[in-house]
């Protein structure tokens, strides 16, 4: 291997610019742009689109029948998550399921989990 003769300052410069450029990774979107987002501790696949600080629409994508209980909790978390010391209110526009434990036919697809969510003041 080659040993780099490289001044400690210059050392320095480049693990300064390396965190900077680290730091500025994260850049949040913009009001009404949607989100494609996945939660790794309820293994669920989301569209999130925020309209306001207060003002929130999450589509959570069906991807199966088991995943119904993990989506519910997810939802209701990640409202409680978004609007911080608020309460959230949620309305569910689309994609309610019957929750059965042995079901006796086929079940049919279901669409995704669409809500809205409005924070309000407690």
């Amino acid at each position: 291997m080659f040993a780099l003769n490289v001044s400690p300052q210059l050392k320095c410069t480049s693990i300064a610019v390396l965190l900077f450029l680290a730091g500025c990774h994260h850049t949040p979107a913009k009001l009404g742009e949607v989100q494609k987002l996945y939660d790794f501790d309820h293994k669920v696949h989301y569209r999130l689109v925020q309209y306001s600080e207060r003002r929130f629409a999450i589509r959570i994508l069906a991807d199966s029948y088991q995943a119904f209980t993990q989506q519910s909790v997810f939802l209701l978390r990640h409202s409680r998550q978004l609007c911080k010391e608020l309460v959230p209110q949620l309305t569910l526009r689309k994609g309610i399921q019957r929750f059965e434990r042995l079901p006796t036919e086929p079940r049919p697809y279901k669409p995704d989990l669409y809500a809205e969510i409005k924070c309000i003041s407690p």
